[in-house]
């Protein structure tokens, strides 16, 4: 009996003792999956604060391209090398804010945070590459971009940053509505020979997006792109015919909202 007594004793306390165990581990095993996730909401809170600051700073740079592009416009009416002078000051202004996106994705996944300054980029192209082409003529290399980023903010490299194929594709499609606008504004100062460097750069931009299938912008781009080389090269046209009907006088030929000349 007492034999009998002291073994359910001992089985009691074994369990007791298991029980203990067993509770110990998933104590611990519930205190290391709490600091998991406190450290995944860490993760997530720095990510989100960094997408907030480059989004910031997208929106800056979207603001500063738009200015560069109004003032390039006016290269039409003023004195080409003031304007080009204060657009080359102004363009290491927007790559300082570019500077501001490398320092956030040092040590980040590229792709993690790309959707976050499209925008800006897309708008950055557009403006720098309309400078590269009033000032030669021909369509801006992406490493001439990266070489002026690197040169505005003194350093040697851009770490994970890089201008990325779409956004260079999409910057230089909404080129081209400002090539349209600085064809007629061409026009009506006499500049005719931009305006036929204006048509055979777009022709040629348009060509490309056509041809490219895996980066061919969307109907509405493909859209506009159309309807401004169409406008273009009405005017150019316009051009030709005014010029040829009368070869000995300077005529001044303007357009039309219709881009009638």
């Amino acid at each position: 009996m007492k034999r009998n007594e002291r073994n359910f004793n001992n089985d009691r306390y074994n369990n007791n003792n298991n029980e203990k165990k067993v509770k110990l581990e998933f104590e611990k095993s519930d205190n290391e999956i709490i600091n998991l996730f406190q450290n995944y909401s860490k993760i997530l809170d720095e990510d989100n604060d960094r997408r907030e600051r480059i989004v910031k700073v997208s929106r800056d740079i979207t603001i500063a391209s738009k200015r560069l592009i109004s003032l390039l416009h006016r290269v039409v009416f003023e004195d080409r090398n003031t304007i080009l002078t204060q657009a080359h000051q102004d363009l290491v202004k927007v790559n300082a804010l570019i500077g501001n996106i490398i320092k956030e994705l040092e040590g980040q996944e590229y792709w993690k945070f790309q959707k976050s300054f499209t925008w800006g980029l897309q708008e950055y192209t557009e403006a720098i590459s309309f400078l590269y082409f009033i000032e030669t003529g021909q369509l801006v290399p992406v490493d001439y971009i990266h070489d002026k980023i690197k040169e505005s903010n003194n350093i040697d490299s851009l770490s994970t940053f890089s201008l990325s194929v779409d956004d260079y594709h999409l910057g230089l499609c909404d080129l081209v509505g400002e090539l349209m606008r600085y064809c007629t504004n061409s026009v009506t100062k006499q500049k005719y020979q931009d305006c036929f460097d204006c048509c055979e750069f777009v022709r040629t931009i348009f060509t490309a997006c056509k041809q490219i299938r895996q980066f061919r912008p969307n109907d509405s781009k493909m859209s506009m792109i159309d309807d401004s080389v169409k406008k273009i090269e009405k005017i150019c046209f316009s051009i030709r015919i005014r010029t040829s009907e009368f070869p000995d006088k300077q005529l001044k030929i303007t357009a039309d909202p219709d881009m009638e000349v």
